[in-house]
């Protein structure tokens, strides 16, 4: 039984991808509210494939009530990540497998720290998807999940379940490199989706030469904190993002759209602490952090 903790457009999205699979799972929400409502839909998820539609029931409990979890997928938000997992803790038994698909990085560090019992997998995830209506999700972007242990190890067995569902899914003996990677990419494009409210695309035209600036400094970053990168190498991957995904809103512009929180602290903030940390003087990177915490406050959101 895969348990998955958090029913937004991922957890959605991942629920419903295995249960057209045939493979069994539970989504475990955070309130009886949440539970009553999706009870009275039923407990059917609506996942929308391209031109094809599905309807599909997924059972649902809260983290206080079921059977004891062996393999926990967290789908929540980076700030949400920690109090859902304490939710769950008691029902965790010791080696059961916990695989967080969280952005950026820090909430996976914190998880690890505290289940130490547990074996904690970090996932680097490029699908898109988004709720159309409550219950309903659409898979907006294909992409491919790399999933590793930071302390070392064998792909689990559950990959297979993973793949068979459609959930394309890839070992990585690395994964803190591929996280450190992304994270460079994220710095680079989401926060000056939201400072000029603009797709993926047009980041170059409105950032102009804060990005031509930025992309040197995150690869002093990843220099320290991840394999060493070429500075062509990271440009040419950060604009062949940058147009691969020109009509997406990134996940952070959604957020500030529908007035909800960002990820701002585990993506822009992690780079600009850890920066820091090492002593690096990175000031585009400093700058744009301000920036967009001032852009934030403006909007009556939290900054961080």
């Amino acid at each position: 039984m895969i348990h998955l903790l958090g029913a937004g457009s991922l957890g959605l999205l991942w629920a419903a991808r295995l249960a057209r699979a045939d493979k069994p799972c539970r989504l475990i929400l955070r309130d009886a509210a949440a539970l009553n409502a999706w009870q009275t839909r039923h407990q059917m998820v609506g996942l929308t494939d391209g031109a094809q539609h599905y309807e599909l029931k997924v059972p649902a409990e809260l983290a206080t009530a079921g059977e004891l979890i062996d393999l926990l997928i967290v789908a929540t938000k980076a700030y949400s990540a920690q109090t859902a997992l304490a939710s769950v803790a008691p029902r965790l038994k010791p080696g059961a497998q916990i695989l967080m698909l969280q952005n950026g990085l820090g909430s996976q560090q914190a998880a690890r720290q505290a289940y130490p019992a547990q074996r904690v997998l970090y996932a680097s995830v490029t699908d898109g998807a988004l709720i159309a209506s409550p219950a309903q999700v659409v898979w907006a972007g294909k992409g491919v999940n790399r999933i590793g242990d930071p302390a070392g190890g064998a792909a689990p067995s559950w990959l297979v379940d993973l793949n068979a569902a459609a959930i394309e899914s890839q070992w990585e003996p690395d994964i803190e490199q591929v996280l450190w990677q992304k994270l460079a990419i994220n710095c680079a494009i989401n926060p000056f989706t939201v400072l000029y409210d603009c797709p993926n695309g047009e980041v170059p035209l409105h950032a102009g030469a804060q990005l031509d600036q930025l992309i040197p400094e995150l690869q002093q970053l990843l220099a320290v904190y991840s394999a060493r990168v070429e500075l062509d190498q990271l440009e040419t991957t950060i604009r062949q993002v940058i147009n691969s995904t020109a009509a997406n809103s990134s996940s952070m512009r959604q957020d500030v759209h529908n007035g909800r929180r960002t990820e701002i602290d585990f993506i822009l903030g992690y780079a600009v602490r850890q920066a820091r940390k090492a002593g690096l003087q990175l000031p585009t990177l400093e700058r744009l952090h301000t920036n967009l915490r001032t852009r934030l406050i403006a909007l009556g959101l939290p900054p961080d």
